[in-house]
C-alpha cells in the first residue's frame, strides 16, 4: 500500500471515529427514544441514576469527539503537531472502549459498535503495541 493511500486511510478513520460517537451524545441527550438507543449504563444507572448516568455518558462522549477530531487534524498537522497524533490516539481511545463497555446502547447499529471496537483496537494494538504504521510507512 503507498503511502498516500494509507495517510488517506489513518485520516478517514479518524474523522469518522470521532464522527460515529455523536450516536452517544445523541442517545445522551436523549434526542431519539428507543430501547435499542439510548444513554443507559448497566453501571451507572445504579450508581448515579439514569439522569446521571446520561449526563456521565454525554460528557464521556464528548471527550471522545472532541480528542479524535483534534487527533485527525495532529494527523494532517492542522492545529496540533503531527509528532501528537499516536499519543492523542492512544489517550483517546481508552475513554472511547470505555464509552462502549459502559454504554453499548449509545450506538445505534451493531455495525457501528463493531467499528468502534476495530478501531479503537487498531489504536491500542496497532499504534500501542505493534508501532504500525510507522512514520516510513505514512510517507513522512
Amino acid at each position: 500500500m503507498s503511502p498516500k493511500t494509507l495517510r488517506t486511510l489513518v485520516t478517514v478513520f479518524l474523522f469518522i471515529h470521532a464522527i460515529g460517537h455523536i450516536q452517544g451524545i445523541i442517545a445522551a441527550l436523549g434526542v431519539v427514544k428507543s430501547d435499542t438507543w439510548n444513554a443507559r449504563s448497566w453501571l451507572f444507572d445504579s450508581l448515579l441514576g439514569e439522569r446521571g448516568a446520561r449526563m456521565l455518558a454525554l460528557v464521556l462522549m464528548i471527550i471522545v469527539v472532541l480528542g479524535f477530531l483534534a487527533t485527525a487534524f495532529s494527523f494532517l498537522g492542522i492545529g496540533f503537531p503531527h509528532e501528537y497524533w499516536r499519543t492523542l490516539a492512544i489517550i483517546f481511545a481508552i475513554p472511547a472502549t470505555l464509552s462502549l463497555f459502559f454504554y453499548w446502547n449509545a450506538f445505534a447499529m451493531f455495525f457501528n459498535k463493531i467499528g468502534a471496537i476495530g478501531v479503537n483496537g487498531w489504536i491500542l494494538i496497532g499504534l500501542l503495541l505493534l508501532k504500525w504504521p510507522s512514520e516510513a510507512d505514512l510517507g513522512f
